[in-house]
C-alpha cells in the first residue's frame, strides 16, 4: 500500500486499535511535514482535540525525491523500527516513542515532537546549547558499548547482526559518501569556482587510498548498532532536550561512523560561522564534549580493552568525519549551513577551508590521537 493525504484517513480508521490514539469516528487533520529525500512524514491530529497527535512515517517503494523510476525497498522502515526499539530499551527518552509498526504498509506511528526544532537550524542561527552534544555523546556511548561485539555474548552479537543486516541502505551510503564524490558522477555538484580544489582532491593519491581504506572499514567492520545517518538534521531539540530521529540507515557496523557524521556537521557549522568567534568557540567545545561524554559512557569491563577500543573508534571517527564534510561540499547532498550563504566569494572561502580541513582529517586520521589535536588544527 502507498499512502497519501487521500488514503490516510481510511488507513487510520483501519489501524486505530493498533495505534491506540484515535477513535474510529475521529475527524482527522493531516499535514505532510519534513523534507527528507527517502520517505514521507505526516502529522495527524484530532480536529476536536488538536493536542492528540502523532507522526506517521511512510516508506514508499521508491526514493521519494526521485519518484517511481527509482525503486527502493520499503524494508528500510523495518530497520528504523528495530532501531527505535533498541534505543528506547537502552537509552529511554532519547528517541520518539514508537506506538506501532505496520510492516506491510511500511508505516511507523510515533510520538509527535510538535514543538521541537531541528538542531541544524539552531546551529545556523548561532545557538549552540552545550547540553545537546553531551546528550548525543551519552546516547552513542551507551548504545555502542552495550551492543559492541566485544562486550556482549556471541549469541547476542549474532542476533544484532541479523536484525541490522541493512545491506541496501549501507550500500547507498558507501556510494554517496565514499565513492561518488571523487568520481565523475551525475549527482555531484559544487559552487562555481571550487572546481580546481575538487580536481586536486580527485587526483590526490594519498587521500584516495585513505578514502578507500575507510570505505572497507565501513563495509566490513561489524562492531555495534550504528545509526548510520546521525547528523545535525537527525536531532530534534526541545527545552534543551535532544531526541534522535531518522534511523532507516541503522546497521551493525563501525560505531565510529556515528561520531564522525555528528562531528562533521558541527565542523561544517564551524566553518560557516567564520566571522563569529563566540559561536566557533562554542562549536569547538561541543565537539570535545561529545567525545568526552562518549568515552565516559562507553562501558567495557577491562580498562585496557576500553582504551584500545576507544582509540580505534576515534581514528575511524576522524576519517569518517573528513569524508562526510567533503561529500557535503561536492557530493549529492549539501547542507543548509553553507548553501544558505548568499555571498559567493564568502561561500567559496568557507568551502575551500572546510574542504582542506576535511581532506586533512582523512589523510591523517590514523595519526591524530585525541580530540584536542583535531581542535588544534582549526
Amino acid at each position: 500500500m502507498e499512502l497519501n493525504l487521500a488514503t490516510l484517513p481510511g488507513y487510520l480508521r483501519q489501524r486505530h486499535a493498533e495505534i491506540r490514539m484515535f477513535e474510529p469516528d475521529t475527524q482527522f487533520r493531516i499535514e505532510e511535514i519534513g523534507d527528507g529525500n527517502l520517505n514521507t512524514v505526516y502529522r495527524v491530529s484530532d480536529t476536536e482535540r488538536p493536542e492528540h497527535s502523532i507522526v506517521l512515517k511512510h516508506a514508499p517503494p521508491y526514493i521519494k525525491i526521485l519518484g517511481p523510476d527509482y525503486p527502493l525497498s520499503t524494508e528500510r522502515l523495518t530497520y528504523e523500527s528495530c532501531a527505535l526499539d533498541v534505543y528506547n530499551r537502552l537509552v529511554s527518552g532519547t528517541v520518539p516513542v514508537q506506538y506501532s509498526f505496520d510492516a506491510e504498509a511500511a508505516v511507523i506511528a510515533m510520538e509527535d515532537l510538535r514543538d521541537a526544532r531541528v538542531l541544524r537550524a539552531d546551529l545556523i542561527a548561532g545557538i549552540v546549547e552545550l547540553g545537546i552534544p553531551e546528550q548525543i555523546g551519552r546516547f552513542m556511548g551507551i548504545v555502542h558499548s552495550r551492543t559492541y561485539v566485544d562486550s556482549i555474548d556471541t549469541e547476542t552479537a549474532q542476533h544484532y547482526r541479523r536484525q541490522f543486516a541493512n545491506t541496501t541502505m549501507q550500500s547507498i551510503t558507501a556510494d554517496y559518501v565514499f565513492t561518488f564524490p571523487y568520481t565523475e558522477h551525475e549527482t555531484n555538484f559544487w559552487t562555481p569556482g571550487l572546481a580546481p580544489d575538487v580536481q586536486r582532491l580527485k587526483t590526490d593519491i594519498g587521500f584516495l587510498q585513505q578514502a578507500e581504506y575507510l570505505k572497507q572499514v565501513f563495509l566490513t567492520a561489524q562492531q555495534g548498532v550504528t545509526h548510520g545517518d546521525l547528523h545535525t538534521g537527525s536531532v530534534l531539540v526541545q527545552d534543551n532536550i535532544a531526541k534522535v530521529i531518522d534511523a532507516e540507515f541503522a546497521f551493525y557496523g563501525p560505531v565510529g561512523f556515528d561520531l564522525g557524521l555528528y562531528w562533521a556537521n558541527y565542523l561544517l557549522s564551524y566553518f560557516s560561522h567564520q566571522d563569529a568567534l563566540r559561536v566557533q568557540s562554542a562549536l569547538k567545545t561541543a565537539i570535545v564534549q561529545t567525545w568526552d561524554t562518549y568515552a565516559a559512557e562507553f562501558e567495557m569491563v577491562d580498562t585496557e580493552s576500553k582504551a584500545r577500543t576507544l582509540q580505534g573508534v576515534f581514528h575511524d571517527a576522524v576519517g569518517f568525519a573528513g569524508l562526510e564534510m567533503l561529500r557535503r561540499l561536492i557530493g549529492a547532498a549539501h547542507v543548509k549551513d553553507i548553501e544558505g550563504i548568499t555571498d559567493i566569494s564568502r561561500k567559496l572561502c568557507v568551502e575551500r577551508a572546510a574542504l582542506q580541513f576535511g581532506s586533512t582529517l582523512v589523510k591523517q586520521h590514523q595519526s591524530l590521537c585525541d580530540v584536542a589535536s583535531v581542535i588544534a588544527m582549526l
